[in-house]
């Protein structure tokens, strides 16, 4: 592999990490078992509203066109992203095995 190659593979691999570190916090926040602090409080309510946003633009760069595709993906809409953010909203049991079982092959 060359050194470029290496480096955005390694920039890659730390911006991944910094995006799941952020998610875990986000759910330790939420699942803590004891009773929640002021400063639980108020991670949550930053977080809870970052982590919508980030769903709702990775919805509107889905959006389906005037042809019937998505506008990101070029497939027939609603194109995979739109049908897992879905799955995962509406149905989140269901959705989530398959979700950690793909992040546990990719490992």
């Amino acid at each position: 592999m060359d050194t470029l190659a290496s480096a955005v593979a390694d920039a890659y691999g730390l911006l991944h990490m910094d995006l799941y570190r952020h998610l875990d916090e986000a759910e330790f926040v939420a699942l803590k078992c004891h009773e929640w602090t002021e400063g639980d409080i108020d991670t949550a309510r930053t977080l809870i509203p970052n982590l919508v946003i980030v769903i709702r633009g990775l919805l509107l760069d889905h959006e389906v066109q005037p042809d019937g595709e998505c506008r990101t993906c070029a497939t027939a809409w609603p194109c995979p992203v739109v049908a897992l953010i879905h799955g995962l909203i509406k149905d989140p049991e269901s959705q989530f095995v398959a979700l950690v079982r793909r992040v546990h092959d990719a490992a």
